[in-house]
């Protein structure tokens, strides 16, 4: 349907004051969603060059819902509920905004009640150069947008079932930690935003919060730790856009007193809005890397990983990935390993989900995955999804980690990601570093893979005539050349 209608409200004095004018549209299913018929331009809403959030978030075209805030102003709204089992319950508040420039659906009623955010809750720690995650949530389902001016000052449109451009809305920790509003996060799809609804309800003690062993937490166990919240929405709205990459925020978190047998927890900092926490171990330690490597018409994983001389010989390797908003998941990860090389102290570590959260209402299968070496590759990898639907995939919002150490020094080498779920592509290669092999393998110019093949003839390829560059054997003539062409065709296969 379509019209119009004046917003008036009673000023302190009594005066009737005209707050603005919205008019309805018609949307999925035919319900009457207010729209703002003459806003100004996002940039009078709160300055040139700038979003909701500040200079760090600047205005997105189209649908944008970032998170602006993790915690309360003083960093406090961070609740802490019960520790059962050696596992202990939190949830945090979080503020998210309309960084676009259009309306937010919010709808969590009727025909269209699959139209509004869900928000995940996660905790990381570093310790010792190592990137783990070590809680999550169940994905709190949104309800009834307030339009407040928590970010900046905003222009509210008078509807519950949708986000006005520049205005923010605030859930605290208590309402994100209402197990009555938390559904399981394998019922949506990260790439699109879709979702069933009515959701499913968790069961167990701290049922659907964050859940973290309360040893990862003890000071004790866990000397020089730090610590990082983060926040992530996932909405219908830009799902699948071009602004569905900046839907994480995080902050650091500290680690107080241990009362009634939970420790206290509480945020300190800004917000670092529009990143996920595995930037925080970028910002911590400069060695460390990070790539993305998005997966056609699906969404994004992002590697992290650096490389440390452990002065008797051998080299520690270590890899953190991250599944942002990937439906179809990962399956395995593999690393080249040239030849000769040895491998030693493989290592793994996951997050446990938790509350029922699997397929029929089960746990995901927790079970580490399994380590092989050989035949040029370190590959750890998961049972397929044919083989179990409920197997230790690494499904979006999660970060698992693989760790070496290796007789040999990095050199860059492009590693592999299996995807879960059927698609094509079936994997996606990523840039890393991996052992370069303890035999010389000057033919494995181009990726560095431990063989001789298509990446390393394209390469040669495309430094024919070069001086200096991988490809360049100082074969023939000088530069890349017929010789270095025909040599490379003779060694083709795995290095000696």
């Amino acid at each position: 349907m379509k019209g119009s209608v004046s917003l008036t409200m009673v000023g302190l004095a009594g005066a009737v004051v005209l707050i603005g004018q919205i008019q309805a549209r018609a949307w999925p299913g035919d319900r009457a969603v207010p729209e703002a018929m003459s806003l100004p331009a996002p940039a009078a809403l709160y300055g040139a060059g700038t979003g909701p959030c500040g200079g760090t978030a600047p205005t997105a075209a189209g649908k944008d819902l970032v998170v602006c805030r993790i915690g309360g102003v003083t960093g406090t709204d961070f609740r802490e509920y019960t520790t059962s089992g050696g596992i202990s319950g939190y949830s945090i508040g979080t503020t998210s905004c309309n960084n676009g420039d259009s309306l937010l659906f919010w709808i969590d009623t009727g025909a269209d009640a699959d139209q509004h955010p869900v928000i995940a809750q996660n905790l990381f720690r570093l310790q010792s150069g190592r990137f783990e995650q070590i809680g999550m949530s169940w994905l709190k389902h949104g309800f009834c947008a307030a339009d407040s001016s928590t970010c900046v000052s905003c222009i509210p449109d008078g509807s519950c079932d949708t986000l006005q451009i520049g205005c923010s809305d605030v859930y605290g920790s208590s309402i994100n930690g209402n197990s009555g509003f938390l559904g399981p996060r394998s019922e949506v799809n990260a790439s699109t935003g879709a979702f069933p609804f009515p959701f499913s309800l968790p069961a167990g003690i701290n049922a659907g919060r964050i859940q973290v062993d309360i040893n990862d937490l003890d000071p004790a166990l866990n000397p020089g730790a730090l610590y990082f919240g983060e926040s992530q929405y996932i909405t219908p709205d830009d799902a699948g856009t071009a602004n569905a990459n900046n839907n994480n925020s995080y902050r650091v978190a500290n680690v107080g007193a241990l009362s009634s047998g939970i420790y206290n927890l509480s945020f300190t900092g800004a917000t670092i809005q529009q990143e996920p926490a595995i930037n925080a171990w970028q910002a911590q330690d400069p060695a460390v890397t990070l790539v993305n490597a998005d997966v056609a018409s699906d969404g994004r994983l992002t590697l992290g990983y650096t490389a440390s001389d452990n002065g008797d010989g051998t080299w520690h390797y270590e890899y953190a990935l991250l599944n942002m908003n990937s439906h179809r998941s990962g399956q395995a990860f593999s690393v080249p390993v040239g030849g000769g090389v040895v491998v030693t102290n493989d290592g793994f570590h996951d997050i446990d989900h938790h509350s029922g959260d699997g397929v029929g209402g089960v746990n995901y299968d927790g079970t580490d995955w399994v380590f092989a070496s050989g035949a040029g590759m370190a590959e750890w990898s998961t049972e397929t999804f044919i083989q179990n639907a409920n197997a230790n995939a690494l499904r979006w919002g999660t970060l698992y980690n693989f760790r070496f150490d290796a007789n040999a020094p990095p050199v860059a080498v492009n590693a592999t990601i299996t995807l879960f779920r059927d698609g094509t592509p079936g994997e996606v290669n990523v840039a890393t570093v991996g052992p370069a092999g303890g035999a010389p393998c000057p033919w494995d110019c181009g990726d560095g893979d431990g063989m001789v093949g298509i990446n390393d003839f394209l390469a040669l390829l495309g430094e024919w005539d070069s001086i200096g560059t991988p490809c360049d054997l100082g074969l023939g003539a000088v530069g890349v050349g017929i010789d270095e062409f025909l040599d490379l065709l003779a060694h083709w296969g795995p290095c000696p």
